[in-house]
């Protein structure tokens, strides 16, 4: 089974790659003592040369302290600093890692922690003087997060801060040890298809561990053969035990959502394993069912076959890990995960501010299958709301929850949203210190009773591929149109109640509806022209303006007060 790192659910399981970041956001409160450790800042001289990165030696708490859970904060800034090009950030989209060195008997043997590929950077702003924030949870790395090691991340065509935080506490289960099955490296399709590279290999299993994983992060480059391999086009993957075919995915990742946008160049459409701005995507199997401590098994890793159309000259970037674990350290543990709305986190950004329900995400991080929670919600220091979940998740499974709406009539322009679970009454949680959750939110954009909804639409036919919703938070539609003509503009007249409300827009293509600039040279034919949204007062001030370039879908959520 191909498994999420929190194997996160909505109703059903889903079976999907790890995405899931394990903190609201950076600034986010966790219980116990909290270590730091900031071996790049933006301060760090940018770093010379064509794919140059940033290298330094950290010092990581030795000794044994056990951590609940170890994040990884990558910060980039766009900077006049920037040794690259000439923009503040890189014109292009560029992948990089973050790679340690770990010695091992006479050598040192380098472990990938994470896959990034940079956002096309000309005329990027990227949150300013602040940066953009991405985190990751790395707390399946701890084995290897002690002492000196080299560090390598980052490249020189935006500036880095980066950030390891060590929360102190008990995890759900001890990391025993992280082997590279195959290091990373980055490999034609042709020899990876004909099994010439990253051949099967005998693997001997901890015998004190009780659980094992797979990871795989693979992310697809080049443009060769009539569908651009390999980027633009998705490949079956296979490992194979003991001989036989046990985990079949395919490398594809939707780009139209997200949440840097507008960028140059073609970011919203969809790539294999990632996208500009975005972690390359990592695929997890639980191997424990399959084996037993002390195996000796066989693994192999293979693609499917390439046709002969070029595409063989195509490339994949890839390295593939396991984990070894130590038995669940608590019998009933449930944690709160993220909380997704309302929040200040740049990788929400899309739907957020909230005006509605809020959405966060559970976790089972117990022996013993979680049915039921009672959650706490609201802003902090004020009166709660209550939610009673049911359902059935098994260990380590999640689940994203949509809670009940506030009322926003009293709230502050800006203030600290508070989350805490609790188990029923008969059971006791073996570990309370990830039962509370806090974000940072902003109240939603106030729009009168009343106003124009005016919509420009673009031409070649792209018109049709446009449709919006207006409705309010019990999902109730007030207002929505498709089918839409070219070249045209709609002035569509809103008369809404008090409350809450999400206006929608979407694009079927995923292209917004922004011109096609990048046909110039090879079909300026095809460029054509930018559409336009905006909501204007009735007496034709503009109220909000979206931009043009936003792939899939525009957002907003608004109230009438």
């Amino acid at each position: 089974m191909m498994i999420s790192r929190s194997f996160i659910k909505d109703s059903v399981l889903i079976i999907s790659v790890t995405t899931l970041f394990l903190s609201s956001s950076f600034c986010g409160t966790w219980s116990g003592d909290t270590l730091r450790v900031n071996p790049i800042t933006f301060e760090d001289p940018s770093p010379v040369g064509w794919g140059a990165q940033y290298k330094t030696m950290v010092n990581f708490p030795d000794g044994n302290t056990e951590w609940s859970q170890i994040l990884m904060v990558q910060t980039l800034k766009c900077d006049s600093a920037t040794a690259g090009d000439k923009y503040p950030c890189g014109e292009w989209d560029y992948i990089w890692n973050t790679f340690i060195k770990v010695p091992q008997e006479d050598s040192l043997e380098i472990f990938t922690l994470a896959s990034f590929v940079t956002p096309y950077g000309k005329r990027l702003e990227l949150g300013g003087e602040i940066g953009w924030e991405w985190v990751y949870e790395i707390s399946e790395y701890a084995p290897l997060l002690r002492g000196s090691r080299e560090l390598i991340s980052g490249n020189n065509q935006e500036l880095l801060n980066l950030e390891f935080v060590f929360i102190k506490g008990v995890p759900a289960r001890k990391v025993i040890s992280v082997e590279n099955i195959y290091p990373y490296g980055h490999y034609k399709y042709e020899y990876l298809a004909s099994d010439s590279l990253l051949k099967e290999k005998q693997i001997v299993l901890s015998q004190e561990a009780e659980a094992f994983s797979l990871k795989a992060t693979i992310s697809g480059h080049g443009h060769e053969g009539p569908y651009n391999c390999c980027e633009w086009d998705s490949k079956t993957h296979t490992y194979r035990l003991n001989g036989w075919e046990t985990y079949r995915w395919n490398v594809w990742k939707d780009c139209g959502n997200n949440p840097i946008y507008p960028q140059g160049g073609t970011w919203p459409f969809d790539r294999a394993g990632w996208c500009p701005g975005t972690k390359v995507d990592e695929y997890e199997f639980e191997l424990t069912p399959k084996v037993a401590s002390g195996d000796t098994i066989t693994l192999d890793y293979s693609i499917e076959p390439f046709a002969d159309n070029g595409e063989k000259d195509g490339t994949l970037r890839m390295s593939h890990q396991l984990f070894s674990y130590g038995p669940p350290n608590f019998k009933y543990d449930a944690a709160l995960v993220d909380i997704i709305v309302p929040s200040t986190s740049d990788r929400y950004s899309r739907v957020n501010p909230g005006s509605g329900n809020s959405v966060i995400v559970i976790q089972n991080r117990g022996k013993y299958p979680l049915k039921e929670l009672l959650i706490k919600y609201g802003v902090k220091g004020q009166r709660k709301k209550k939610y009673t979940w049911k359902g059935n998740l098994e260990f380590l499974e999640s689940e994203k929850v949509t809670l009940p709406a506030l009322s926003w009539k009293k709230m502050r322009v800006s203030g600290v949203y508070e989350v805490e679970v609790e188990l029923p009454k008969h059971m006791t949680d073996d570990y309370p210190g990830n039962n509370v959750l806090t974000s940072n939110y902003e109240k939603p954009q106030s729009l009168p009773k009343q106003f124009i909804l005016s919509i420009q639409t673009n031409n070649l036919g792209r018109a049709i591929e446009n449709e919006f919703y207006i409705s309010d938070v019990n999902g109730m539609v007030w207002y929505d149109k498709g089918e839409f003509k070219d070249s045209t503009n709609y002035r569509i007249a809103i008369d809404l109640s008090k409350g809450s409300y999400q206006f929608k827009f979407k694009d079927d293509m995923e292209d917004g509806i922004s011109r096609h600039w990048w046909n110039r040279n090879a079909a300026p034919e095809q460029v054509g022209i930018n559409g336009l949204v905006q909501i204007e007062s009735t007496g034709g001030d503009t109220l909000v303006t979206f931009h043009a370039d936003f792939g899939q879908e525009l957002l907003l959520n608004f109230i009438v007060e």
